[in-house]
């Protein structure tokens, strides 16, 4: 039995183009009567697209198009293997980025393995989330050797980014989030305080990769706090002076002239020793400063008459009390914390004209003097009065000044004091001796003077 002729479909057949070039062309009509007329430049693409439209007539369409082709076929084995393992990039996007990658290490002297593997020894994750309570727990764990003032001040501080949610990341806060924790504090020192204390927890927490910046950059610049700001005038260094010679036989002069004439610190001036007072510069090692820094400051001429008439045996007892006394007596019309070392840095710095050597003998920078310490003096006179203020200069002046005129008497000896306390109660003998019966028991329990016990008097009273 013969086999039935095949039917074709389409046809090809060679083409002349109206511009005189030759090409193939295939034509036909589908199934569904659509007509074809395709032109090609080449006969072996026109004979594909011939097969493939039998096919589709035939039924056996193939999706994969027949392509011509200059790769091998065991190229095209190893495309399709590195397309089916793209996951739906693209092969040349894919290949280009490699070869850029390639072209970089090499650059550096590096094969990209080499890179990777550089990369893949040292990354480290940006960011660890963390709450901001469990992050200022952490963070005071770490802070060692800080005072507990400082503790406590960094427990407040933080206490106020975790009122509004303890559960918030740590990365998640923003310049917006410590403005508004900070925004019923109005004082220009509350805000710099606190700010000053986010700024230490954010950079503690950059630096352990809880946040990718500290928010605090983005702070804007503080106006200068004035309040701080202030220096005795020259007639009221005078009082201060006179009324430190004056009040209980001197006993606060050396510490006073310190600090006036030399800057230390009251912090400084409790912990300077005697041996630390050389002939002509006083070492400085003590002080509430974090880092305890040691410095030389020199003794000018004036602190020196003054070290000379009254030598330093350390801070005299009751101080506080006594820098009570001679606050009164100044009359100033502003009195600050450490107002005598503003005053010192002061006419140092208009007498030296040198920012920088002041800043250097003080211990402090330029930027604190110029925050804390700077109060311009007009009076060129003055500045040179203040740096002659000798004890035999104050003595000859000997300016008005209002002290306690409370005058006490010597103390008895030891076994007429016990003789006394025994002869009546301590009330009656402390009005004898003119002080208080707190003064009078201190004097007894320092001499070793027992006191009659509790009830003693009530018991010799004589009875109704």
């Amino acid at each position: 039995m013969a086999r039935p002729k095949k039917i074709n479909h389409f046809k090809l057949k060679p083409h002349k183009n109206a511009t005189g070039s030759k090409s193939w062309q295939v034509t036909g009509t589908k199934l569904d009567g659509t007509r074809i007329r395709q032109n090609f430049k080449e006969k072996s693409d026109a004979l594909l697209r011939l097969t493939e439209l039998e096919q589709e007539i035939e039924g056996k369409s193939d999706p994969r198009r027949t392509v011509k082709t200059t790769l091998s076929p065991e190229q095209l084995s190893d495309a399709e293997t590195a397309f089916q393992q793209l996951g739906g990039y693209g092969l040349s996007k894919v290949v280009a980025h490699y070869l850029s990658l390639r072209t970089k290490a090499r650059e550096k002297g590096l094969s990209l393995d080499q890179a990777i593997s550089f990369f893949e020894a040292r990354y480290r994750p940006e960011i660890r989330e963390i709450t901001i309570h469990n992050a200022k727990e952490e963070f005071l764990a770490t802070r060692h050797g800080i005072a507990e003032a400082t503790r406590e001040n960094y427990d407040i501080g933080l206490n106020l980014l975790i009122k509004k949610d303890p559960n918030a990341f740590v990365h998640s806060f923003t310049i917006g989030d410590l403005e508004a924790a900070l925004k019923n504090y109005t004082n220009v020192r509350s805000q710099r305080s606190f700010r000053l204390i986010f700024s230490v927890f954010f950079g503690w927490a950059v630096r352990h990769h809880y946040c990718l910046e500290n928010p605090c950059n983005r702070f804007d610049k503080l106006p200068k706090d004035m309040s701080q700001i202030a220096a005795l005038s020259f007639e009221e260094c005078e009082r201060l002076l006179y009324a430190a010679m004056t009040h209980q036989d001197g006993s606060a002069a050396a510490s006073v002239a310190i600090g006036l004439f030399a800057g230390l610190r009251p912090s400084e001036i409790q912990d300077l020793k005697k041996e630390n007072i050389l002939k002509d510069r006083i070492r400085v090692e003590g002080g509430k400063l974090r880092r305890q820094l040691k410095r030389s400051v020199p003794i000018p001429p004036v602190l020196a008459a003054w070290l000379e008439k009254y030598p330093f045996e350390g801070l005299p007892k009751g101080w506080a009390s006594k820098m009570k006394t001679l606050k009164k007596a100044t009359k100033a019309k502003k009195w600050v914390q450490d107002i005598i070392r503003h005053t010192s840095i002061t006419f140092q710095t208009e007498r030296d004209k040198n920012e920088g050597l002041t800043a250097f003998n003080c211990g402090t920078s330029i930027a604190m003097m110029n925050r804390h310490y700077r109060e311009t003096i007009d009076d060129e006179k003055s500045i040179e009065a203040f740096w002659s203020l000798t004890p035999d200069a104050i003595l000859k002046k000997s300016p008005q000044i209002e002290l306690p005129t409370q005058v006490r008497g010597k103390w008895p000896e030891t076994d007429a004091l016990k003789e006394l306390v025994w002869k009546k109660p301590l009330m009656h003998a402390a009005k004898d001796l003119g002080v208080s019966d707190v003064a009078l028991r201190k004097r007894c329990v320092n001499l070793g003077i027992k006191l009659p016990p509790r009830g003693y008097w009530i018991s010799r009273s004589p009875k109704p």
